[in-house]
């Protein structure tokens, strides 16, 4: 049975996860799981390249060498084993579910802010604190996004929660109970 890249980035990331807090190297993990998202971010068609089935294991294993090279022994190992499975493709995939588990650890939420208007960074810090406290998080890294349609309010998006406190939502509201 294939399994879809989702469940597989899971997998991967939770094994690795567990593995880097047993060993007691969850920081220096996640440090290099950032410097690795890079890479492939700076290098697009690198996990496709590294599992195309074109190119034989020796054309592929100085690249792989070469990607790994200033790692820890536990992140080569990682990814080596990624690379064995021929998950490379999925890689960034499964950076994404290793950070959402970090964070998840670490009490931080990302969230996005829809505002009519750009916050000011006093405004974004107060919207966050104000999050952060109501969602008992340590931290929430924020990101505004601008929508002129909402009118005004602010909608916080975080996960599957959302505060809508727009004014066109209120309006919305207010139109259906007056036409009720």
């Amino acid at each position: 049975m294939k399994l879809d890249k989702y469940t597989v980035a899971v997998r991967y990331a939770k094994a690795y996860f567990l593995l880097a807090e047993k060993k007691g190297c969850l920081e220096q993990a996640f440090d290099n799981m950032m410097d690795l998202r890079q890479i492939f971010q700076n290098n697009p068609g690198l996990g496709p390249i590294l599992t195309d089935a074109r190119l034989t294991l020796q054309e592929k294993r100085p690249m792989v060498a070469t990607l790994t090279e200033y790692l820890p022994e536990l992140m080569q190992n990682f990814v080596q084993m990624v690379f064995d499975y021929g998950r490379m493709e999925d890689m960034e995939l499964i950076i994404d579910e290793f950070e959402k588990l970090y964070d998840l650890e670490k009490g931080t939420i990302l969230a996005t802010a829809k505002t009519a208007v750009p916050l000011t960074e006093e405004q974004m810090t107060k919207l966050s604190d104000a999050f952060a406290k109501k969602m008992k998080a340590t931290k929430v890294m924020l990101t505004n996004i601008v929508d002129p349609s909402l009118l005004g309010g602010v909608i916080v998006e975080a996960g599957d929660l959302v505060f809508d406190g727009s004014i066109k939502t209120n309006l919305e509201k207010l139109e259906k109970q007056m036409n009720n």
